[in-house]
C-alpha cells in the first residue's frame, strides 16, 4: 500500500505555511515553512473570475488582504492589486502554478485544500477548478507526493471516480463534518482529520479500515501531541511548524 507517511513517527504539515511568523497562503509563509524542516504545507485553492487558480482560505479577500470582494467575482490581475503581507513586508495572493513551480524545487509533500464546493450554482466551476488543479500538479511531477483535500465529499468523489487511485484522499472524521456525502468515505480515503481528537473509539475506527488518523491545527500541547500519537496519529498540521517539531522530538514521535 502507497503511504506517504513513516511507521511509528508523525509528520508535520504546515498550515498554510509557517502562518505563525509570516503572513497566511503567501509565499514568504511557504518559504519559511521549507526552512523550518516541516514535512507538508497544506494550503487552499480558489478560482478567479477568469479561471486563474490562487491560494487564499476565505471566500473573500478582506480578512487578509488591504482590500474588500469576493475571489469569484475578479480577474487575477485585479487581485494582484492587493497586499496579502505586511505593511513592511508586502506580498501578493500566490497563483497555485507560482507555489507549484516552488515546491517542485524542494522535497516536501503537497496537501491541496479545494474550496470551490458542489453547490448547485458553483458545481461546473468546482469541477473546472479540480481539472485545472490536477492538470497543474501532473505538469510538474507532484501527483505522488501530495493529497487532495476536501470538506466537500463530492470534490473527493470526483477525483476518485475521474482518476482512481491516482491521488491520496484526505477527509474528516466523523464523516459527518463533511458535506455533499453521496458514497462511503471508507471507501476512498488515505486519511482523515480527526474531530473529537482524543477519542479513542474514532482512531480506533480509522485505523481497522485502513485509514490514516491525522490531527489538526487546534492540538498545541506537548501532552496532547503525545495522546493522540499513542492513539495512532500519523501527521499534524501546525501553525508552528518549529515549534510542534520540538514537542515531537521530544514525545519520541519524531527523529531529533
Amino acid at each position: 500500500m502507497r503511504t506517504l507517511t513513516k511507521p511509528g513517527k508523525m509528520l508535520v504539515a504546515a498550515h498554510r505555511g509557517d502562518s505563525y511568523n509570516c503572513f497566511e497562503n503567501t509565499m514568504d509563509a511557504f518559504h519559511a515553512a521549507v526552512e523550518a524542516g516541516t514535512d507538508m504545507i497544506e494550503t487552499d485553492v480558489r478560482m478567479t473570475k477568469d479561471g486563474v487558480l490562487v491560494l487564499i482560505h476565505d471566500a473573500d479577500i478582506d480578512r487578509t488582504t488591504d482590500g474588500t470582494g469576493f475571489v469569484a467575482d475578479m480577474t487575477y490581475e485585479e487581485l494582484t492589486r492587493y497586499n496579502a503581507g505586511g505593511r513592511y513586508a508586502p506580498a501578493g495572493i500566490p497563483a497555485l502554478e507560482e507555489f507549484l513551480q516552488f515546491l517542485s524545487k524542494h522535497e516536501i509533500l503537497l496537501n491541496l485544500e479545494i474550496k470551490e464546493y458542489a453547490q448547485e450554482e458553483n458545481l461546473e466551476r468546482c469541477h473546472r477548478c479540480i481539472d485545472r488543479c490536477v492538470e497543474l500538479v501532473e505538469s510538474y511531477h507532484l501527483a505522488d507526493r501530495m493529497v487532495f483535500n476536501s470538506f466537500d465529499a463530492h470534490v473527493l468523489e470526483y477525483i476518485h471516480g475521474k482518476w482512481p487511485g491516482r491521488y491520496f484522499l484526505h477527509g474528516f472524521y466523523p464523516y459527518d463534518r463533511m458535506f455533499n456525502v453521496s458514497r462511503n468515505p471508507d471507501e476512498y480515503l488515505y486519511c482523515a482529520c480527526v474531530y473529537g481528537d482524543r477519542v479513542p473509539a474514532h482512531y480506533t475506527y480509522l485505523l481497522e479500515k485502513g485509514i490514516e488518523p491525522w490531527i489538526g491545527a487546534g492540538v498545541t500541547k506537548e501532552a496532547h501531541f503525545q495522546e493522540c500519537f499513542a492513539l495512532g496519529a500519523r501527521l499534524v498540521t501546525t501553525n508552528f511548524p518549529a515549534d510542534c517539531m520540538k514537542k515531537l522530538e521530544r514525545i519520541g514521535a519524531r527523529d531529533a
